[in-house]
C-alpha cells in the first residue's frame, strides 16, 4: 500500500475519519465519488481498494492526488466486497473508518457530521448515515416505492438522529463508520458473506453490527452525514429486485442454524405478501415471495453459496 503521490505522505494535520471506498468495474461512478471526496470540507484518508478491477482503477485515482491530500490506492486481486472492506480496514490510520460506496458522493459537511456522534458518546461503535436517492440514467419509475428502494441501498430512518431500533434499521456500507477497534475486535467483515462478481450475496453489513452489539457497542443513526447514491437504470427493472430479493434469502440461509428458524416464518409469509401486493399494488410485497425462493434454493443445494 503506497501513497498515490508525494502529496499524501508531505501533509500533516489531523484526518477526521479515514473513507474505504471498494470498487470494481464502475470508473464512471467511482470518479464521481472521488469528485464529492475531493470538495469535503474536512480533512479525511481517502483508501481506493481496487477490487480487481479490468482495467485497474489506479490511474483514475492517481488524477486526485493533488486534490486529495491523505490518499492511497490498493490493490486486491482477489475479488469480493468483504475482502476489500477489510483490506480498506487494515490499512486505515483514523480511529474512525467509514465506509462509501463507489456509487455514493458525499455532500461536503459528511465527514464531520459522521464522526460527531463518536465524540458525543464513548459507547457508540457505529454510526450510519442517509443515503438519498439520484437516478443519473434517467427519471425514477413510478412503481419504484421507497420501500423498496431499501434494496437498491437507499435509507428511509427519517430525519431525527438516535439509536437505531431494530435490525430492519442497522446500517450497511454504503455510507456508515464505525470505531476502527471496535470493528478489528469483531474480525472485520466476513469473507463468506457479501458481494462477488455477479452474486448478489449480502448480509455482511448486518453480521458486523450484529458482532458490535453483542459486544455492548450502541448503533446511531445520523441522518444530517448524506450520501446521495445513484440509483443506475438496472436497479430500476423488476428483473434486479426479483435478483435482489432471491439473494437475501440465499444470505439468510447462509447464516447457518439459526437460518432454519426462518422457514416456517417465510413460508408462511409468501401469500400474505402476495395479498398485500394485490391491496397496495407495493410491489415490494411482490418482489420479497422471491426471498422465499432464495432461501429454499440455498438449503437444498441449488445455489452453491
Amino acid at each position: 500500500m503506497e501513497p498515490v503521490s508525494d502529496t499524501a505522505a508531505s501533509v500533516s494535520g489531523t484526518v477526521l475519519v479515514s473513507v474505504v471506498v471498494c470498487t470494481h468495474n464502475r470508473e464512471a461512478d467511482l470518479e464521481r465519488c472521488l469528485e464529492a471526496l475531493a470538495r469535503l470540507e474536512d480533512g479525511v484518508e481517502v483508501i481506493v481498494v481496487d477490487s480487481a478491477s479490468s482495467p485497474p482503477c489506479a490511474p483514475l485515482v492517481e488524477r486526485y492526488g493533488g486534490r486529495i491530500d491523505r490518499l492511497r490506492s490498493l490493490r486486491e486481486e482477489r475479488p469480493g466486497l468483504s475482502r476489500a472492506r477489510n483490506r480498506g480496514l487494515e490499512a486505515a490510520s483514523s480511529e474512525i473508518v467509514a465506509f462509501v460506496d463507489d456509487d455514493a458522493a458525499p455532500r461536503p459537511d459528511w465527514a464531520r457530521r459522521l464522526a460527531a456522534p463518536f465524540h458525543a458518546d464513548p459507547e457508540i461503535g457505529c454510526v450510519g448515515g442517509a443515503c438519498v436517492p439520484t437516478f443519473p440514467d434517467g427519471e425514477r419509475p413510478s412503481w419504484l416505492s421507497d420501500r423498496l428502494l431499501q434494496f437498491a441501498g437507499i435509507t428511509r430512518f427519517g430525519s431525527t438522529a438516535r439509536e437505531a431500533r431494530s435490525s430492519a434499521e442497522w446500517p450497511f456500507g454504503a455510507n456508515v463508520a464505525f470505531r476502527a477497534e471496535a470493528l478489528r475486535a469483531a474480525g472485520g467483515f466476513a469473507e463468506n458473506l457479501g458481494r462477488t462478481g455477479a452474486a448478489l450475496l449480502s448480509g455482511e453489513d448486518s453480521a458486523v453490527v450484529e458482532a458490535l452489539r453483542r459486544d455492548g457497542w450502541k448503533v446511531w443513526l445520523e441522518p444530517t452525514a448524506i450520501v446521495d447514491h445513484a440509483v443506475h437504470a438496472e436497479r430500476c427493472t423488476s428483473w434486479y429486485y426479483w435478483r435482489r430479493l432471491w439473494w437475501a434469502g440465499v444470505t439468510r440461509a447462509q447464516h447457518g442454524d439459526r437460518a432454519r428458524r426462518v422457514l416456517p416464518r417465510l413460508l408462511a409469509a409468501a401469500p400474505i405478501r402476495l395479498a398485500l401486493y394485490a391491496a397496495t399494488r407495493d410491489r415490494v410485497h411482490l418482489y420479497r415471495t422471491a426471498e422465499t425462493a432464495g432461501y429454499l434454493a440455498r438449503l437444498t443445494g441449488l445455489t452453491g453459496r
